[in-house]
């Protein structure tokens, strides 16, 4: 019986130190042992000294420096940091102002980790921005363009997936049995995946090898990212103020982390967004084929706003009838542009010169104005909009063209709804 009992503390002694044993993080530099440019670049980039910031309690780490007048933002997946993004920062400082956190190990949903970006974007004065997230990043991406859609420019969603029940029910089990696994066991875990899926999907890349397991890991960060991945909110992608804002969406066609089904709901959830496809490049390809990926976004930054372009001429369109400004009228449209309107039983076709006689004649109003909705084929968009005088109201749906790389209304339809 004595030695039993013995034996019975031996193993919890054993059981407990198993548990107080942290996952080992790995040097990358030595790891690597390449004097190549990514080292390099490393090398330059940690020397770079991070911001900290006390956020409801919590640290946040951060990373924040560059040129330019705009901003990108860089948001890591699941099991990373804001190191993971070194290629891409150090590729674009010299134009952009570049920033990157490390999401705390506190944080658990989706709310926490918009409000603690929110913070560090309020401490650094940034208004607008263009957000890089990806995996788990791409999908706080995706909830800050659903949160804060007016500040966004543009988005890039990398190798993640939108809101579903696919995660969850999927990993329903590990879930369960996670929480009560050594974090030592969670890490040997991760490792063999690491080794068994992520690498040779990424061309059995010696660089993603040895950076992935120099990232910073812990139990309580790996539950409560999960937490995070699992969280819902509803996008609403066709909100006019969501849909204006250009999205690129980059995926790799062996992703191991990101299955296909998740891949195809995200193309369809933002049916308006460009898309990048890697061939063989897994589920970091802005580590293991940065080069590329950098170039991909690069394109897309430097690509024309066709909604922000268009927004210009229906802005013209507004002022212009506002303060009876036929001049800025004259640039919004069409020379040959015809207005529409209807009786109750008659169609009434209005000539453009005609319509501005009315207002110069009718002379300035006082009139709130916006966009309602707009679509955008090629060279082809229609827009609605809504003109709110104090006695009545009047809905437009314009159609537009784009000559010489400029919007032109090119008809009008208008009623009055009151």
């Amino acid at each position: 019986m004595k030695k039993k009992n013995i034996f019975l503390s031996v193993l919890v002694i054993l059981l407990l130190v198993l548990y107080l044993i942290p996952a080992r993080q790995q040097d990358f530099i030595t790891s690597y042992n390449k004097d190549d440019k990514a080292s390099k670049s490393f090398v330059t980039f940690m020397k770079k000294p991070t911001k900290e910031i006390l956020i409801n309690t919590i640290n946040w780490e951060y990373l924040f420096y560059g040129k330019g007048t705009k901003t990108i933002l860089f948001i890591h997946g699941m099991g990373g940091a804001y190191s993971l993004w070194w290629q891409q920062m150090e590729f674009f400082k010299d134009n952009y102002k570049v920033i990157s956190y490390t999401l705390p190990e506190e944080i658990n949903n989706l709310q926490d980790a918009s409000d603690g970006v929110l913070k560090i974007l309020e401490r650094e004065q940034v208004k607008n921005l263009y957000i890089v997230g990806t995996s788990m990043g791409g999908y706080i991406a995706q909830y800050l363009t659903h949160k804060i859609p007016n500040r966004i420019e543009k988005v890039v969603f990398g190798n993640t997936f939108p809101p579903n029940t696919v995660i969850e029910t999927k990993n329903k089990t590990k879930s369960e049995v996670i929480p009560w696994l050594p974090e030592i066991v969670i890490s040997k875990l991760g490792q063999k995946k690491l080794n068994d899926e992520i690498v040779p999907a990424g061309n059995n890349s010696e660089l993603l090898k040895a950076f992935l397991p120099s990232l910073p890991f812990s139990k309580k960060q790996f539950i409560n990212r999960y937490y995070v991945v699992i969280d819902k909110f509803i996008p609403n992608p066709n909100l006019y103020k969501i849909k204006r804002i250009p999205k690129l969406i980059i995926e790799s066609d062996n992703d191991p982390l990101v299955e296909k089904i998740l891949r195809d709901k995200l193309k369809k959830t933002y049916g308006n967004a460009s898309v990048f496809t890697f061939h063989n490049q897994g589920h970091f390809p802005y580590i293991n084929s940065a080069t590329k990926y950098n170039e991909v976004l690069a394109n897309f930054f430097d690509a024309e706003n066709n909604f922000a372009s268009l927004e210009k001429t229906v802005a013209n369109y507004f002022e212009g009838r506002r303060n009876a400004d036929t001049t800025l009228l004259s640039k919004a449209f069409d020379t040959n542009a015809i207005l529409f309107t209807v009786t109750d039983s008659l169609v009434l076709k209005i000539p453009l010169k005609a319509y501005l006689d009315k207002v110069k004649q009718d002379g300035k109003t006082n009139v709130t104005t916006r966009i309602l909705d707009a679509n955008i084929q090629g060279k082809m968009a229609t827009c609605n909009t809504i003109f709110e005088h104090k006695t009545k109201t009047y809905k437009d749906y314009l159609s537009l063209l784009k000559v010489n790389n400029t919007w032109k209304i090119t008809s009008k339809n208008f009623i009055k709804i009151k």
